[in-house]
């Protein structure tokens, strides 16, 4: 399965939990923290060396050692994972996924834009960041990068793929590549 790491401890966490749940409802009794961290230790150790959950293996150590601690709470730990992760499928995990992209098939390094432009590179303006996304996560703005590359014209290939965005590219008297990032309208609410 080849999953984003957020829709991966998504899925942990969630089969984790429903485990938990089903054999807690096997019982009329209340199940106190040491049972529910042992019923979750026996069932985390074989998920730590599954493929699937590899590149959550530190993630699933992590808890297993907590639930050997006398005041650990696995079952906590797993429903704060989850929030965390609850609001990453957002233009802003799609944005990064696109800079991830952008530097795996193009070799354009990103970061912050800061006044000095390196060949290798491709620069986010910060203040595009700060007003091109609202509190949950979504596009409400164009998001610009710029690059001096040679190798800009590998990137709009690379966005068309993603789907989720559309490029404006304007040159500068400067000869720097403005690419203006924005969420296609069928994406709006």
């Amino acid at each position: 399965m080849n999953k984003s790491y957020p829709h991966l401890v998504k899925h942990f966490c969630d089969t984790t939990l429903l485990h938990l749940y089903l054999t807690c409802a096997e019982t009329t009794r209340f199940v106190p923290l040491h049972r529910r961290n042992a019923c979750l230790i026996k069932y985390l150790k074989p998920l730590s060396k599954c493929l699937e959950f590899q590149p959550i293996r530190k993630d699933i150590k992590t808890l297993l050692n907590l639930g050997k601690k006398s005041s650990g709470d696995i079952e906590k730990h797993l429903i704060k994972l989850r929030k965390l992760v609850d609001n990453f499928d957002n233009d802003v995990e799609r944005f990064y996924e696109l800079l991830s992209k952008i530097e795996d098939d193009v070799g354009l390094f990103s970061c912050l834009y800061n006044d000095v432009i390196d060949k290798d590179k491709i620069y986010v303006l910060e203040n595009d960041i700060d007003n091109g996304f609202d509190i949950d996560g979504n596009q409400i703005g164009p998001i610009s990068l710029i690059t001096n590359s040679s190798s800009w014209q590998k990137i709009a290939p690379v966005v068309d793929t993603q789907a989720h965005f559309t490029l404006n590219i304007t040159t500068d008297e400067e000869d720097l590549r403005r690419l203006t990032l924005t969420k296609r309208m069928s994406d709006f609410p």
